[in-house]
């Protein structure tokens, strides 16, 4: 089942590519032809050509007179229609795709029709050129809104976070057993710990307390610190393998997140980040709740233990789910609401991305950078999460990204042409052919180390 699934996975993957890439470059077919510039090849993909083909339009006519032409008998016939100039192929790698117009490479057809200058790139106007470099982006561009408005309008679901009622997934968890139910409003929340063992002396059957103490403390931002997978983030979530249960790393997003700042000393997040759990660790929730009108009950769950978790040829000791999810509810946007949120997710990731873009040589910037697979990665999260709005969300956003990348003024981008148009029309004086020849090379070495370099990255971080 799971071979199936990665399967589908990745022939969506290409097809949307393929889809997004091929749609940027049919922005930039459209405009060259509204600009008259000959455009010889419109491909799909990458590589050895799959299947190729020139359509036909009307020939047209002048003053009405029959444009004739001779057959392979030589026989005068008058021709209706003729070949277009413009080839479309497809191609064997169902990477992205591209345009070639005259001006680019040459501009010497197949066979050998010299294309006159003011139907080359170079020999238009700098305004046009403009024009078709960012139409590819554009296109992008509004791709992007387009699945953002019917992301919108998709049904989908949101986190309850007005209460701390809960969602309890599974008869067999802790939370189920001790008596909690799907809708509960948790009121109070303590954690005690037996069997810990203590870093310094490897001394075992110390016990904790999380909180500081088993006074009860109201929360006030539990949603917070709730994940989707039904485990609590700040006591579930860890990969530490010095107990971090209650351990420095998240003590203060447990106190930030849950409790009220001041009523704890920092202090004790020294004292618990001294103990591990080990094999015959365990933990027990001491949980307040309330059930509609009824008065709070106290309880506590049975002692949940751990479970043993290799990494790195350490292995470490995290304690199974408590079994507790965040509330949610489904909800629709209306068209004008809808219409609304794509424009703001528009303008919220579109500034997130430079943001990213500028940082991305801090180490913190490198970190959020993914290459391709990463983009196959997103793309497979949209797929397995079951939500058509999540799906197109995450379609939207590479759009959006592909489009943001390409508007960078960097040699072998559309957003480097752009600029050297720009320049050209400011200076009144043309930048060298050689010049913009060897700066696109190097550009696209650059671009294609990059992209081999993250695609490393994406493996490591997935090892």
């Amino acid at each position: 089942m799971q071979f199936w699934q990665t399967i589908l996975n990745i022939l969506i993957f290409l097809l949307g590519l393929s889809f997004v890439v091929c749609l940027h470059e049919a922005g930039h077919l459209a405009v060259a032809k509204i600009c008259n510039v000959y455009c010889f090849e419109y491909s799909i993909g990458f590589g050895p050509v799959l299947f190729k083909h020139k359509f036909k339009h009307k020939k047209k006519v002048k003053e009405g007179e029959v444009v004739f032409h001779e057959d392979e008998n030589g026989t005068t016939l008058p021709r209706e229609y003729e070949e277009g100039e413009t080839q479309f192929t497809i191609r064997a790698l169902p990477l992205g795709g591209y345009v070639a117009m005259a001006g680019e490479d040459g501009n010497i057809t197949e066979d050998g029709k010299v294309i006159p200058v003011e139907r080359t790139l170079p020999g238009i106007n700098h305004f046009k050129q403009i024009c078709i470099m960012l139409a590819g982006i554009t296109m992008n561009f509004i791709l992007a809104l387009v699945l953002f408005f019917f992301s919108g309008l998709a049904p989908q679901t949101r986190n309850i976070i007005s209460t701390n009622a809960v969602s309890i997934p599974s008869e067999e968890d802790p939370a189920y057993k001790s008596g909690l139910r799907t809708g509960d409003q948790i009121l109070y929340l303590y954690q005690t710990y037996d069997n810990l063992t203590k870093v310094d002396d490897k001394t075992t059957g110390h016990s904790l307390t999380f909180p500081c103490s088993a006074d009860q403390v109201e929360l006030t931002a539990y949603q917070k610190s709730l994940k989707s997978d039904g485990s609590i983030t700040t006591y579930d979530d860890m990969s530490n393998v010095s107990i971090s249960y209650a351990a420095q790393d998240i003590f203060y997003s447990a106190v930030n997140d849950l409790f009220d700042l001041e009523a704890y000393d920092k202090k004790f997040s020294t004292h618990y980040s001294d103990y591990i759990a080990g094999p015959n660790s365990t933990r027990t929730f001491h949980i307040t709740y309330k059930r509609g009108n009824e008065e709070a009950l106290s309880v506590e769950t049975e002692k949940i233990t751990t479970k043993a978790v290799s990494k790195n040829d350490v292995t470490y000791y995290p304690f199974n789910y408590l079994g507790i999810s965040v509330m949610t509810e489904s909800f629709q946007y209306t068209f004008g609401e809808a219409f609304t949120y794509s424009f703001s997710t528009f303008g919220q990731l579109f500034t997130g991305l430079y943001t990213t873009l500028g940082s991305i040589f801090t180490p913190a910037g490198w970190q959020n950078v993914g290459g391709i697979i990463a983009v196959y990665n997103m793309s497979a999260e949209g797929v397995q999460s079951g939500s058509l709005s999540y799906f197109l969300l995450l379609w939207g956003y590479i759009s959006l990204n592909l489009g943001c990348f390409n508007l960078l003024p960097f040699p072998g981008l559309d957003g480097w042409q752009t600029l050297m148009a720009l320049i050209e029309t400011t200076t009144r004086k043309k930048v060298p052919t050689k010049v913009k020849g060897i700066a696109n090379g190097i550009g696209m070495l650059i671009l294609f180390a990059l992209a081999a370099i993250l695609v490393i990255k994406d493996i490591v971080m997935m090892i």
